[in-house]
């Protein structure tokens, strides 16, 4: 969906925490390497090949997430919530997979909304 928005002329701009990202580097590095699509990590391991060995050194970052969950379109509606991104959060079957609250809102907090996540994507622990 991000890759055809963006074929479409759509600005997409993806910030991931990278404690969540294991084996998506090559996706990642695909949709980075489209001109309309950014693609950013926040606390980045600065291993990739040895991230696990991260988990067990690095024990400063480990509890520096960003677990912010935000869309927000031409800055005038954005949804908020807890949904993760993937099919199976959005799965149709008798039985529920996941329960989760999202709010769509628009007006001021719109605004509120996008600096939140500019500050998280200008800031230093992103790369």
């Amino acid at each position: 969906a991000l890759l055809a928005a963006a074929k479409r002329g759509v600005r997409v701009r993806l910030l991931l925490d990278d404690n969540n990202t294991p084996g998506l580097d090559d996706i990642l590095r695909l949709l980075d390497s489209h001109p309309r699509i950014e693609v950013r990590l926040f606390n980045p391991f600065s291993f990739r090949l040895l991230r696990p060995l991260g988990y067990i050194t690095d024990f400063s970052r480990l509890n520096r997430r960003m677990h912010n969950k935000s869309f927000t379109v031409d800055g005038v509606v954005t949804l908020v919530g807890g949904r993760n991104i993937g099919d199976a959060y959005f799965g149709a079957g008798e039985e529920p997979l996941f329960s989760d609250l999202d709010v769509m809102a628009i007006g001021p907090v719109v605004e509120d909304v996008a600096d939140d996540f500019a500050r998280y994507w200008y800031c230093k622990s992103v790369s």
